[in-house]
């Protein structure tokens, strides 16, 4: 993973917008409410997009908004198999499709 570009820029048709921040691909309030908050600072659960002005904007928000699709083949692979320690498989198959 690279840590000073978008890594979620390929996957959309608008142009970057903002500063880094960390985009996480397992939401952090479904990291809390299903006991796993430790994680959220963990780097296999999220990548670097662009925020925006704000930090929710550019492809970060896209991400969140469901605006924009990143197939399940390119979610990085610690993601995986953090996902099948932890019993949260299931929220990868619902957002980015079965695996």
């Amino acid at each position: 993973m690279t840590w000073n570009e978008c890594q979620l820029a390929r996957f959309a048709d608008t142009p970057c917008s903002g500063r880094l921040v960390c985009a996480h691909l397992i939401p952090r309030q479904v990291l809390r409410r299903e006991g796993y908050a430790r994680l959220i600072h963990d780097p296999r659960t999220f990548v670097m997009a662009c925020g925006g002005p704000t930090g929710i904007g550019g492809h970060h928000g896209e991400l969140d908004g469901y605006d924009l699709a990143v197939p399940r083949w390119a979610l990085p692979p610690g993601l995986e198999d953090l996902a099948k320690a932890s019993g949260l498989g299931w929220f990868l198959d619902r957002r980015y499709g079965p695996q």
